[in-house]
Order: structure tokens, then C-alpha cells, then sequence
């Protein structure tokens, strides 16, 4: 069968279990089967692929067709401009954390020169201490790590998250990506239990669960079927994470640090309320698609 065959055949099938942008989702599997590019896989129409080849690209089409995400199937994921190593253990990153990360980098005095808008800086130090609560796959504490020493700025990251599964995969991506010596992972629940973290830090960051316990089962089926639930359910009413992140900061925050959280689309507002009410200096920033995106808190 050629590889056009192939492209089209499993474009149909995609289709049929209504995966979005079936024959890009093929071309994209395809090419990961081969070990090739787009472009080599197009270019190549009339390729025969052996036995051994198409057993394995049908194998990954019926997992994609059943919904598993393309990140999980074949084990990584761009953020960043970095690769990541990703897991059903952990959340898929997402371009919209970008943000997030960028707002990190930007407080270190690492801007990013295509973001127009004011964001909050850190005074000058030595060394930051920097803190990422969920750190899922590490793709925020990593890419933090990385951006910081390739601009020759001393940061040391500590990442916590609850499962264990997932900080082996935050240690396996810091360690990809040379960074492993600037950071810390640490196991705990941080709803119940802050005592394992080392003192306190100039910059926290935090893309927590934000989705409400009751929408859950309205996401996508490779979402809510895939993803571990506990990356994503926020309680009632997408907040829990927040209130406690606001009534903790205090003893986590060095002064005039800074705190950023990704949220959902309509959450910033509140969110921002609560940091204000703890009399915190605020920001909401805007992603490119104009959605309010991260809220920003700096200690008075």
C-alpha cells in the first residue's frame, strides 16, 4: 500500500469517528511512523510502506480515532519551543500556557519583545527562587529553568505536584532539557499540605484545575477521557485552587514577589478579586486571541 493509500484511507476513518482535521491528523501520524517530516511524506505519494510500518500506523489511527490525543500516542509535545516528554499521567501542554511562562520569564527581566502589554518585574537579585504549584510534566517549571540559565539569570525552580507519576515525568524533562541541577520536585497536596515547601519565593506561578466539577463531562471526549481529572476539576465552581492559593500566599511570597495563575476565559476577574482583597497590586493580561488569560499579583 502507498503511502497516499494510507493517507487516505486513514483520513476516512478519522473522519468517520469525527476527529477534527482527519487528514492532517493522518499526514501527522504518518510521518511520526516513519520517522520522517511532512514534507517527506508528501513529497513521497507513491511510497510503499512495509508490513512492519503499516501494522504500527494502523495501530496509532485506531487510537487516535478512539479519541487518545495525538500527544499521548506519540509521547511528546512542543511548549515553548522545547519538546516535552508527555503521559496520560500528566496534562497536555497547552500554546495557551505560553503566557504563563512568558509572564515568569518577563518578571526575571526576560521580555518578550512581541508582548506589548505591562507585565510586573522583580528587583535585580542574585539568585530568584521561583515555585511552580501542579507542575504536571514540568513544561512551566522546565521551560523557566531553561529560558532563565540560556539568558544567564541564576533561578532555582521548585515544582510540586500531588502525583508522584507526574513529577518522574517533570524529572525526566528537566533532565532532557539540562536543567535538572536549577530545579526541585516535590510530592504534596498543595490543598492540605505547604510544610514541604523551602521557605518562601520571589515568583510563584500556577496553572491549576479551573474547570467546573459539573462541566467536566461537556469537554472533549480526548480531554475528559484521557486527561487526568484531577489536572483539570476545580471544584464547583472552578475556583477551589484559587481561594486557597490567596489565603497561602502570604506565607510563600517574599516581598514585592510576584504571583501568576492561568485561568479560564471567564474567570480573571474573580480571581483578580481575590488576590486584591489580600492587598495585592494586580494585573490581568490578555492572550493573543484577546482572552483574559493570566491574573498577576505582586506582594506590597
Amino acid at each position: 500500500m502507498t503511502l497516499k493509500d494510507c493517507l487516505h484511507e486513514a483520513a476516512d476513518y478519522l473522519k468517520q469517528k469525527n476527529v477534527e482535521d482527519p487528514s492532517k491528523e493522518a499526514g501527522l501520524l504518518l510521518s511520526w511512523v516513519l520517522g520522517k517530516d511532512l514534507a517527506f511524506v508528501y513529497a513521497h505519494p507513491d511510497l510503499d510502506l512495509d508490513e512492519e510500518n503499516r501494522r504500527k500506523f494502523c495501530s496509532t489511527v485506531e487510537r487516535r480515532g478512539s479519541q487518545e490525543p495525538y500527544a499521548y500516542i506519540i509521547g511528546q509535545c512542543e511548549f515553548m519551543s522545547l519538546t516535552f516528554d508527555v503521559n496520560p499521567n500528566v496534562l497536555i501542554p497547552r500554546a495557551d500556557t505560553e503566557l504563563l511562562a512568558e509572564t515568569a520569564l518577563a518578571a526575571m527581566g526576560i521580555p518578550n519583545p512581541f508582548y506589548r502589554e505591562t507585565m510586573f518585574t522583580l528587583p535585580p537579585k542574585e539568585a530568584y527562587r521561583v515555585l511552580d504549584i501542579g507542575t504536571g510534566s514540568g513544561c512551566l517549571s522546565v521551560s523557566i529553568a531553561r529560558y532563565a540559565a540560556l539568558s544567564g539569570i541564576s533561578a532555582h525552580v521548585d515544582g510540586v505536584d500531588i502525583s508522584p507519576e507526574a513529577l518522574k515525568t517533570a524529572l525526566g524533562n528537566a533532565q532532557k532539557h539540562c536543567v535538572a541541577s536549577r530545579m526541585h520536585f516535590i510530592q504534596a497536596d498543595f490543598l492540605s499540605n505547604i510544610s514541604m515547601l523551602r521557605g518562601k519565593y520571589d515568583l510563584i506561578v500556577s496553572n491549576p484545575p479551573y474547570i467546573p466539577s459539573a462541566d467536566i463531562g461537556a469537554l472533549m471526549p480526548s480531554v475528559r477521557n484521557f486527561e487526568p481529572r484531577s489536572a483539570l476539576d476545580g471544584g464547583r465552581d472552578g475556583l477551589l485552587f484559587y481561594r486557597e492559593l490567596a489565603y497561602k500566599v502570604s506565607s510563600l511570597l517574599l516581598p514585592e514577589g510576584i504571583l501568576a495563575v492561568e485561568c479560564g476565559f471567564d474567570q480573571a476577574s474573580q480571581i483578580q478579586s481575590l488576590f486584591s482583597d489580600k492587598k495585592m497590586e494586580t494585573l490581568i493580561l490578555k492572550d493573543l486571541a484577546g482572552i483574559s488569560r493570566v491574573v498577576a499579583a505582586r506582594a506590597l
